[in-house]
């Protein structure tokens, strides 16, 4: 069940960011109207953010599925968006809405420094969830995009072997580079030389980008859905063993259709 709505959440993330904005702005603005508007309105706003952030906590939990999307337009595998991204970001705009019904926006110190803080994580995550974060496997490289910068890697610049497998539910991949200087970034990246993988699982991506690294006779047709099934197939036969948790091969073929 939970699979499903984080999978509808993804998918039609937009218009889901979209609409919340809209019904947080008309609940603030309906709880001007009167007394009772402002109680029921306000309840309301109150349950919906705590049900989306508590959605979010549990999208975060859940164990990441080990699947990648073909994107044979861009010729790449990628990670989905998160979905505790997107259900955060609604959570936060509706408790930020909470916020503008009650005029509470306004204030000294501390008070004036929280709601600042909140409308922040509001246009970050709302900023995010609509570009969609995503680690992309391409021919030349490892790629990332977030809303602050992009991180290219190209395949020459990574070290033989790495990365290794992080933590079952680690939220960044550390990378182990063989030629720094072959690496572009661009914009602000706290993360540095680590990857964010919370929106897959963290033995997958490693294992994939590790099999790019050591057989680059085939990178060159990454982005193609033969190729994809090629690749899961030799990570589910490879030594370390397969994920736990990884995709069957019915949903590694609607993987490559996606």
């Amino acid at each position: 069940m939970l699979a499903a709505i984080f999978a509808v959440t993804v998918r039609h993330r937009r218009p889901i960011l979209a609409i919340a904005l809209v019904l947080a702005v008309i609940l603030a603005v309906g709880r001007q109207l009167s007394t009772w508007l402002d109680l029921i309105l306000g309840n309301a706003t109150f349950v919906v953010g705590v049900l989306a952030c508590s959605l979010a906590a549990l999208a975060w939990r859940r164990l990441q599925p080990a699947a990648l999307s073909v994107k044979p337009e861009i010729r790449a595998f990628a990670t989905e968006p998160s979905a505790s991204q997107i259900s955060m970001a609604v959570g936060l705009m509706f408790l930020a809405s909470l916020l503008l019904g009650t005029g509470h926006l306004a204030g000294e110190g501390l008070f004036m420094v929280l709601p600042f803080l909140l409308l922040v994580a509001v246009g970050l995550h709302f900023s995010g969830g609509w570009r969609g974060v995503a680690v992309e496997l391409r021919p030349d490289g490892v790629h990332q995009r977030d809303i602050t910068g992009s991180l290219t890697v190209p395949w020459e610049a990574l070290a033989p072997g790495r990365p290794s497998r992080p933590a079952a539910k680690a939220a960044t991949l550390a990378l182990t580079y063989a030629q720094p200087d072959l690496v572009r970034r661009r914009g602000i990246l706290p993360l540095g030389r680590r990857l964010r993988i919370d929106n897959v699982h963290p033995w997958f991506i490693a294992d994939a980008i590790r099999y790019y690294v050591d057989h680059p006779q085939h990178r060159a047709a990454i982005g193609e859905p033969a190729e994809y099934q090629r690749l899961w197939h030799a990570l589910t036969s490879a030594s370390t063993g397969p994920v736990p948790g990884h995709a069957s091969s019915a949903n590694c073929r609607r993987a490559a259709e996606i």
